[in-house]
């Protein structure tokens, strides 16, 4: 969960956050929600990592964004866009959770009410869960739903031992 000021979030243009002063990047910025439009020069501007991806904030949502244009709403977490985990990272399309590659490309469809980072191969998701209410320090739990544990192709897998 992310706590992004009041002023940012109503700001549609794209922003860097990365750098400490969150500067404008021009040419850039959000038209609806989970959608940007990118000038060529700002795609030419953004800063990326070995990846290729750079990350902007617009209207509050944070995005990866690749040269190409190409970009994806992500699940911001700690203040900041979601980090991929096994080289998946969470974002949330039309109202479900899905899981994206580094190329934005889904893994499977985006199908659950929640989920969290891969790790060991694994993830845990919910459907029929809802957000409960935030603590002082903005991490909201998520309650009730039915719980379970899915694999890097989105099946169901079990349990740990």
């Amino acid at each position: 969960m992310s706590i992004v000021p009041a002023a940012l979030a109503a700001d549609t243009r794209c922003r860097l956050p990365e750098q400490a002063d969150l500067p404008v990047l021009e040419g850039c910025r959000q038209t609806a929600p989970g959608t940007l439009e990118l000038s060529l020069a700002a795609l030419a501007r953004l800063p990326v990592d070995a990846a290729g991806l750079g990350t902007v904030l617009a209207a509050g949502q944070f995005y990866y964004v690749r040269r190409d244009g190409r970009h994806l709403p992500v699940v911001a977490f700690d203040n900041g866009a979601d980090a991929f985990s096994e080289g998946l990272v969470r974002a949330l399309v039309d109202g479900r959770l899905g899981y994206y590659d580094t190329a934005l490309n889904p893994a499977f469809a985006a199908r659950f009410d929640w989920g969290w980072p891969f790790e060991d191969g694994h993830a845990r998701v919910c459907d029929g869960c809802r957000r409960g209410t935030p603590d002082a320090d903005g991490h909201v739990p998520m309650l009730g739903g039915h719980g379970y544990r899915i694999d890097r192709r989105g099946q169901r897998s079990p349990p740990p031992r």
